[in-house]
């Protein structure tokens, strides 16, 4: 049986064409299509796409490894996934590890003895590449999400870089200088202060490190904030992540600074309450990050729908600010 590149040389057309002339999702020229046909046909080729169609296999189960089982990013990203991956005969099983490698390779074994045919993860910083440079060399279908921990692997990525460089710039064109970045942070994460630099070295200004409050999980508490907001009196806190931002609502409250009278504040991710209180966000679209997910894990399974691309596959999604009412004009 011939091959999909043996296919598109005897059409004259490129490998990608020949995957478009087969699917239902993009369009070919009658022509062009019917040339793919003829030499499909003339080497007895089949798409795998098809090969699926045609059979009575079970729908796939893909493994979903996340690290926090309470986060409104997570709960919303299922969300649309669950939807993108219906129309494509996956399904979804989901597991938890609370950012422990332990639990991550307990996970991976759970998700192998239940039969799972891929596995889309958030890896943790001191994951076992060993196990993950097995499975792929096998060709298991993996997805990294959010983090760069395995190179050989297809990773999806949100610039969060970009989306801090939005918010500090967005600060300081208000007319904010002293602006604390809270973040939690470790090795594996995108580092949210090249992007708070950025914004600083735009405009002139110079960077006192002290502002950039990067802290581990255990650090993030609200009697810490407190401390950090009463010695450095910043005029706008960009705070990252559902736990850190309710932190910092109730530091601030408790030390009876109004949002935006007496401090201005931006938070990362667009949680579900933002919006009813008028907080700016950095966010995105979670239907596009759901569509990019299935994209990919549907190329991991047919590899031909990939065309001329070699290596892992590393996207990434920039994120946007929506600006509302809790960021004050200094002048």
């Amino acid at each position: 049986m011939g091959s999909i590149k043996e296919v598109a040389a005897l059409a004259g057309v490129s490998v990608p064409t020949v995957y478009k002339a087969f699917s239902n999702t993009y369009y070919t020229s009658p022509e062009i299509r019917l040339r793919v046909y003829e030499a499909a046909k003339k080497l007895n080729y089949v798409p795998k796409s098809l090969k699926n169609r045609n059979s009575k296999e079970e729908p796939k189960t893909l493994a979903v490894l996340l690290d926090q089982i309470v986060n409104p990013f997570y709960s919303r990203m299922l969300e649309e996934a669950t939807k993108q991956f219906a129309h494509t005969g996956y399904r979804l099983m989901v597991f938890f590890n609370d950012e422990n490698a332990a639990a991550e390779k307990i996970n991976f074994d759970l998700a192998l003895s239940h039969k799972c045919d891929g596995i889309i993860f958030v890896p943790t910083p001191d994951g076992d590449d060993d196990m993950v440079q097995t499975l792929a060399e096998k060709n298991f279908p993996m997805l990294q999400l959010f983090r760069t921990v395995h190179t050989q692997l297809d990773t999806l990525l949100i610039d969060d870089q970009l989306g801090t460089y939005l918010a500090v710039k967005h600060l300081i064109q208000s007319g904010h200088k002293k602006i604390m970045l809270v973040s939690k942070t470790n090795s594996a994460l995108i580092k949210r202060e090249v992007g708070y630099k950025r914004a600083f070295d735009e405009a002139g200004y110079e960077v006192n490190d002290e502002f950039l409050y990067l802290i581990s999980y255990s650090e993030c508490n609200k009697e810490m904030i407190k401390q950090k907001v009463k010695k450095l009196s910043p005029t706008a806190i960009l705070s990252v992540g559902e736990n850190t931002s309710v932190n910092v609502l109730q530091a601030l409250k408790e030390m009876n600074l109004a949002i935006p009278e007496d401090i201005s504040l931006i938070i990362y991710d667009d949680l579900p309450w933002a919006a009813p209180y008028g907080i700016t966000t950095v966010t995105h679209s979670y239907e596009t990050l759901a569509k990019m997910i299935a994209d990919m894990v549907d190329k991991l399974f047919f590899p031909e729908k990939k065309g001329e691309e070699v290596g892992p596959a590393r996207i990434v999604l920039d994120p946007m600010l929506i600006a509302r009412d809790s960021v004050k004009i200094i002048k």
